[in-house]
């Protein structure tokens, strides 16, 4: 070991417990186990004078809190004291692919306030030890955070070409953090520590060359540094064989690497990939999260809005409990689906409750709003709000179920101009002339046109005349749908697409004849799918049982395509509406293969070397060579003609991309929790992921060009559409339209992430906006929700940028803690 001798002048040795709160246990027991590791660690401080303990989650903290007060204030001053090295700065250690920007935002404005209000400072060092790769929108979001350092484990050498342990990482937009990759394990046994000094040691990259950091203690499962490891530590240290040894936090060891001044290699881009199953092991978490994170905006927006409209009580209590489970549930073995089926099953039912949570602040901000909308009687008029939650003009076909006057119907906008309308297949199975009181009970759809922020009235009408068609609708006859944008053939065989024609152009996308749109495959492969590079590769396909037309037009065209494979089932409707420039594809898929993978395929006559991801903001570009990789909503390939397919998802994270042919793992099921090399036994029952149903959306949107604008905004309505509903007749304050924001629809790339009340003052409304492309944009926005101020606002390529206008006008800039980027903090690694 002289070797390292030489090489390390001293090594920072971090005592750290790595708590899953959740993993191969449920959350109470992780609750138990918080006390217990906490405990110890308070006796093992008390006992030795020179050792640090280095702890992160703040959701955990929070439990002490509540359930263990002194244990909780005798925390709180050994953090001051500087005992306790309190880093992180975030709720949790969520996964650090599969979350959105704001939930990203969130982990560290609601942990690192939570600090402040604590313990008097706020942690400089991030730590997300055990989540299986690390997104590129990380440095901004932590830099925003005032977090300059970040360790992290995953992924390992053998994972990505990064030689370095020690690296200044830069991510989109170009911010950057110190990052540290931690050598061998983030913890330890009860034991000695000498072989877990050397296997560590060993995996040091070159960039280190005075000093290094060594993670130990007893983790996953809570525990911490044990009396032996620490009495071994002190006699390594008097051996001296491995150099000098600190005890130590990560903060001493970033600050005193600062302050020597010696550059750092960079690296840019994203750390990926570890545990690629992981992507899309267990749907129904993956669904549920992003429900959850769509339902807190969506009511965050309509209570802001009414809060500022209307002088409506905002509800941040209920909001922020929500919060605070949802980012809980994002955690690293909850979220990648790697968890036990009871714990699994736990997060399911917290997420329902964020949805309901959320659902109820949309549907009272909703409510109050179509109360004060003027709506003169008229008793042979059914009326209809649409409500628009997004910053941008929505082009839509409604939908909604309503009970009405028997005999022909007409719809129309308030200043009289009608709209074409269809029947379409009601939720209920029930005959359409069954009467209630009087009237029919129908589901109907129509093309409607919202202002951003905004609603718009509309009126179904009893009529004896007969509906005029229009002169562009949508159509269906044979096997081909069509409108006045677009015609789909599908190929009755195969069950994908013989024709998907662009009529502005003539120009045919669909692929070459016999193209294979699912593909199961067997998986033996673990939950996590460790060391599987690809799910793409030879497989079974669904056998087409039955093609037929569902709906004929005038708004809206589809076909059914319904398949078979084994006990699983897979029906797809094919939709085109009659205003739509992309295709939709509404998949529901009844599984029951057992460690089987069902890659849905999406074979274009686009051909790429590329493809573009989307990333919680902005995008990046990755080789399309058939790598399993995870994204936000969508997909995007570009041929040499500059002709573009964007394959979009409203429930999916796990994608791969063969010389254009972008597919998406709709199904997967390993056993829950099963790890290598643990075997599988005969004679042994196990619970299998992915079993039942499941729904989601697909769309494929051609285009032409670089701009992603048209993907990234239909991706948002996909996930979070405007809402429908009836109203009765009343006099209002409000008008039969109104939008509430002008400007970003003429600004192709920017975005608005969030629209909340200030953290400090909440009569102010807080904007987070993001720049979605290479280039600088620049935008000059009315803001009718507030006085009618104008915006104008400039923005460097993918920056994030967080504004707050108050009552009077005024705009301040904000850091994602929601502070003055001046506004200096009290850093709890300095002490007091």
């Amino acid at each position: 070991m002289s070797e390292q001798k030489s090489r390390f002048a001293a090594i920072h040795m971090v005592g750290h417990a790595h708590l899953d709160p959740v993993w191969l246990w449920r959350w109470t027991e992780g609750y138990q186990e918080a006390r217990a590791t906490l405990t110890a660690a308070v006796a093992l401080l008390e006992e030795f004078e020179d050792y640090v303990f280095t702890f992160e989650q703040v959701a955990v903290v929070e439990w002490i809190r509540e359930s263990d007060p002194k244990l909780f204030s005798r925390l709180r001053d050994l953090v001051v004291s500087g005992r306790i090295a309190m880093v992180g700065g975030w709720w949790v250690e969520p996964d650090c692919n599969l979350p959105n920007l704001e939930s990203f935002v969130r982990q560290g404005l609601i942990g690192q306030r939570y600090l402040l209000e604590h313990f008097g400072g706020i942690a400089n060092v991030g730590l997300n030890a055990d989540p299986f790769g690390h997104s590129a929108a990380l440095p901004q979001v932590l830099a925003g955070h005032r977090i300059a350092s970040y360790c992290f484990l995953r992924p390992g050498p053998h994972e990505i070409d990064m030689p370095h342990t020690l690296f200044e990482w830069q991510g989109l937009g170009g911010a950057s953090v110190a990052a540290y990759r931690i050598p061998h394990e983030y913890c330890t046994t009860a034991e000695n520590v000498d072989r877990h000094m050397e296997s560590a040691i060993s995996k040091i990259g070159a960039a280190l060359e005075d000093e290094a950091m060594v993670f130990y203690g007893v983790g996953n499962h809570g525990g911490g540094p044990t009396r032996r490891n620490l009495k071994s530590i002190e006699a390594l240290d008097a051996d001296g064989r491995f150099g000098r040894l600190i005890m130590s936090g990560p903060d001493r060891f970033f600050e005193e690497r600062r302050n020597s001044g010696k550059p750092m290699p960079v690296h840019e881009g994203e750390l990926q990939r570890h545990a690629a199953g992981c992507y899309a092991a267990f749907a129904k978490i993956k669904q549920m999260n992003l429900k959850a994170e769509t339902a807190l905006l969506e009511a965050e927006r309509y209570a802001t809005l009414s809060a500022a409209t209307q002088g409506v009580s905002y509800p941040s209590e209920k909001l922020d409990e929500a919060w605070k489970t949802l980012l809980f549930n994002q955690f690293h073995d909850i979220l990648p689906g790697s968890s036990i089926l009871p714990a699994c099953e736990d997060a399911v039912h917290a997420l329902g409750g964020v949805i309901a949570t959320a659902d109820r602040v949309t549907n009272r901000a909703l409510q109050i709003a179509a109360r004060d909308v003027a709506i003169p009687a008229d008793e042979e008029t059914q009326p209809l709000i649409v409500f628009n939650p997004h910053p941008f003009e929505a082009e839509i076909t409604a939908e909604l179920e309503l009970s009405f006057l028997p005999g022909n119907w007409i719809v129309s906008a308030e200043d009289g101009e009608e709209t074409p309308w269809q029947k379409i297949r009601a939720d209920a199975t029930i005959r359409e002339e069954d009467i209630f009181r009087d009237r029919y009970r129908a589901r109907i759809a129509f093309p409607a046109r919202v202002p951003a922020f905004g609603h718009k009235l509309y009126r179904v009408r009893r009529t004896d005349a007969p509906q005029a068609i229009p002169q562009f609708q949508a159509r269906a006859h044979g096997t081909t749908i069509e409108n006045a944008h677009l015609r789909v053939t599908i190929n009755p065989q195969t069950g994908w697409l013989d024709e998907f024609v662009t009529l502005a152009d003539g120009q045919d996308l669909a692929p070459a004849k016999g193209a294979i749109h699912t593909v199961v495959s067997a998986d033996g492969s673990d939950t996590w799918g460790h060391r599987v590079e690809t799910y793409v590769g030879q497989g079974r396909q669904f056998e087409v049982e039955s093609i037929h037309i569902e709906d004929a037009g005038p708004v809206r065209a589809s076909i059914r395509v319904n398949a078979r494979l084994g006990r699983s089932r897979l029906s797809e409707l094919f939709v085109l509406d009659s205003n739509a420039r992309s295709l939709e594809i509404r998949t529901e898929i009844d599984w029951h293969e057992e460690l089987h993978l069902l890659k849905l395929r999406y074979p274009t006559a686009v051909s790429a070397d590329t493809a573009r991801y989307q990333m919680q903001y902005g995008y990046v570009e990755r080789p399309a060579d058939g790598l399993e990789y995870p994204g936000q909503r969508w997909v995007s390939v570009a041929g040499a003609d500059g002709k573009r397919i964007s394959v979009i998802n409203n429930a999916k994270y796990a994608y791969d991309c063969v010389d254009g042919d972008i597919g998406i793992t709709a199904a997967r099921s390993p056993v829950f929790a099963w790890h290598d090399p643990r075997e599988l036994r005969d004679n042994e029952h196990y619970n299998y992921q992915d079993q039942g149903l499941q729904r989601f959306s697909v769309r494929l949107l051609p285009q032409t060009g670089d701009d992603m604008d048209e993907a990234s905004r239909l991706a948002e309505m996909m996930v979070m559409p405007p809402r429908v509903m009836m109203e009765s007749f009343h006099p209002g304050d409000m008008p039969a339209t109104r939008g509430l924001i002008s400007g970003l629809e003429e600004t192709p790339g920017l975005r608005l992430t969030a629209l909340k009340p200030w953290e400090d003052d909440p009569s102010t409304t807080v904007m987070r906006f993001v720049n979605d492309t290479s280039g600088p944009i620049a935008a000059r926005l009315g803001l009718d929700f507030a006085g009618g101020h104008l915006l104008s606002l400039a923005l460097e390529p993918f920056e994030i940028r967080t504004l707050a206008v108050t009552r009077s006008g005024e705009i301040i800039t904000l850091d994602l803690l929601e502070f003055e980027p001046d506004r200096k903090l009290h850093l709890l690694s300095e002490g007091i």
